[in-house]
């Protein structure tokens, strides 16, 4: 890959989540009792996106440390399902921003109110307009929406299955659509229990592609409910709110204010590796030492 012009943003937290849950059968500890499951899986996903697509320009986005979204604040029900958070995750974020800056990647805290989903859409869009290509590295099917001819989602490896890049054929092929964007109508119609975001009660995965290839969005659904009938037609015009509602929740917001696109920002320096060996030999990583100093090699070569 030639990187000069191709920025990789990650998705932080739902990786971390992936990397905790991988090992939840058989958590891996340090000789001091600390649970590396979430670090250890973490930092391997990352060194080997930096040692197969030696990225030029990286970011890794949080969601922010304090407050609620806007989402929260429309509907209290959002998200209101998930568990709380392990501990062994809380404990994993001061390392793994340790190791990032070790490897002088650059990382951010969405602004307060939004979440790394909105930040990240702002991001790739500034990016775009400056003539980036832009890979999304994520597990959240939501960033499908922002899939254009410059920016993919590149779904990561795990469980022994190999990455994914995404772009707009493969969406049009995978849900139906004519176009990314209305990947935001379809999950609308069909609400989203991750994030436990209603949609429109009855309508199924089938029932919603077969109202996106005929009415193109939501809006244009809820206005024609004159050419349905029976109880699907009834438990759309009784929720309309809740749909219209859906795709204010689900749509990601791609232009937070305040925010301009500085490349020099997401630029990858060379790594510190005598700080990378001591955060490495404190959690124990010994395999994963022998792989970050591949990096390290081409990194100091360039």
């Amino acid at each position: 890959m030639n990187n000069n012009k191709k920025l990789f943003l990650i998705d932080a937290y739902p990786l971390i989540y992936q990397s905790y849950y991988a090992y939840r059968h058989n958590h891996l500890f340090t000789s001091t009792r600390l649970n590396t499951s979430p670090i250890v899986n973490f930092t391997y996903f990352l060194i080997n996106i930096l040692n197969n697509e030696k990225p030029s320009y990286m970011a890794i986005i949080f969601d922010p440390s304090i407050g609620i979204s806007f989402r929260k604040k429309e509907y209290d029900n959002y998200k209101a399902h998930r568990t709380k958070t392990p501990e062994a995750i809380y404990m994993a974020i001061p390392y793994i921003i340790k190791i990032l800056k070790t490897f002088q990647i650059s990382f951010f805290y969405a602004p307060n109110g939004y979440e790394a989903d909105d930040f990240i859409g702002t991001i790739a869009k500034e990016a775009e307009n400056k003539g980036y290509i832009i890979y999304i590295i994520t597990l959240d099917k939501d960033f499908f929406q922002l899939i254009t001819e410059n920016i993919k989602v590149y779904i990561p490896p795990f469980k022994g299955k190999k990455k994914k890049i995404l772009g707009i054929e493969e969406i049009k092929k995978k849900f139906g659509v004519n176009h990314p964007k209305q990947i935001i109508d379809l999950w609308s119609m069909m609400g989203d229990p991750s994030d436990n975001i209603p949609g429109l009660p009855g309508i199924g995965i089938k029932n919603a592609i077969k109202f996106i290839q005929k009415y193109g969005s939501i809006e244009k659904l809820l206005n024609s409910t004159h050419d349905l009938n029976g109880k699907i037609k009834k438990n759309i015009e009784k929720n309309k709110k809740l749909g219209i509602l859906s795709k204010k929740l689900i749509t990601i917001v791609t232009n937070i204010p305040s925010f301009s696109f500085h490349e020099e920002k997401f630029y990858i320096k060379k790594p510190n590796w005598c700080s990378i060996k001591k955060i490495f030999q404190e959690l124990e990583f010994i395999k994963l030492l022998k792989k970050a100093h591949e990096y390290y090699k081409f990194k100091i070569k360039e």
